[in-house]
């Protein structure tokens, strides 16, 4: 069940969603600026649609398109009309736990992206080697963001140490991201919380070149 699938689908849902910044030290190799990190809270991933009841949740089966440059949700999964999923406004698409790149089978992007096993504040440079023409062509790509039912409580928990590295849609920057939660509010425990899923909260940071430093 681990996956980063290959068409990379948040105030736009009337505040559900919760973009804030703040600056970190250092500055991007390429123009000299403080690397800003951005946490977006509770971004919707086609939440279920029915709550109550036993059977597999299901959604709308549609991406929410997110822009990591411009910090905004392009296209909602609540959104019928998908004519902006065929562009390059948008890096990552989110649905249910599949994370989309927008290349390939994905779309007519140039992104790419891959798993680095580094904590978040380690990865200070973006490997290109890593960004390879298979992964970013595969519409499901394989990997170890995330861990499921590991309480045995049917959860899905970020993979700790685990930093989900892309290069944007347009070739030209690319970012770091540190999965935080899957859940709506991003509860600390969630063997006590029965809070709603597919809730993306995650840090990140872009720079103009591969140095994040």
């Amino acid at each position: 069940m681990r996956r980063i699938s290959s068409l990379l689908s948040i105030l736009l849902l009337g505040g559900a969603l919760v973009l804030t910044g703040c600056d970190s030290s250092g500055s991007n190799g390429g123009g000299g600026e403080a690397v800003e990190t951005k946490t977006v809270t509770d971004l919707p991933a086609d939440p279920p649609q029915n709550t109550s009841g036993g059977g597999r949740p299901q959604g709308t089966g549609r991406h929410t398109f997110f822009s990591l440059e411009d910090d905004e949700i392009v296209l909602s999964y609540s959104n019928t009309t998908r004519a902006d999923s065929n562009s390059t406004t948008w890096d990552l698409g989110f649905q249910s736990i599949n994370v989309l790149v927008n290349n390939g089978q994905g779309g007519p992007g140039n992104a790419a992206a891959y798993v680095a096993e580094e904590r978040f504040q380690d990865v200070d440079q973006a490997n290109t080697d890593k960004l390879s023409t298979d992964d970013a062509t595969n519409k499901d790509l394989e990997t170890d963001w995330y861990n499921y039912n590991v309480n045995g409580n049917n959860k899905i928990r970020p993979e700790a140490g685990r930093t989900i590295v892309v290069r944007t849609a347009d070739g030209d920057q690319y970012a770091k991201i540190r999965m935080d939660s899957y859940y709506k509010g991003a509860p600390d425990d969630l063997s006590e919380s029965d809070a709603p899923s597919r809730y993306y909260t995650f840090d990140y940071v872009v720079s103009d070149d591969t140095s994040f430093e």
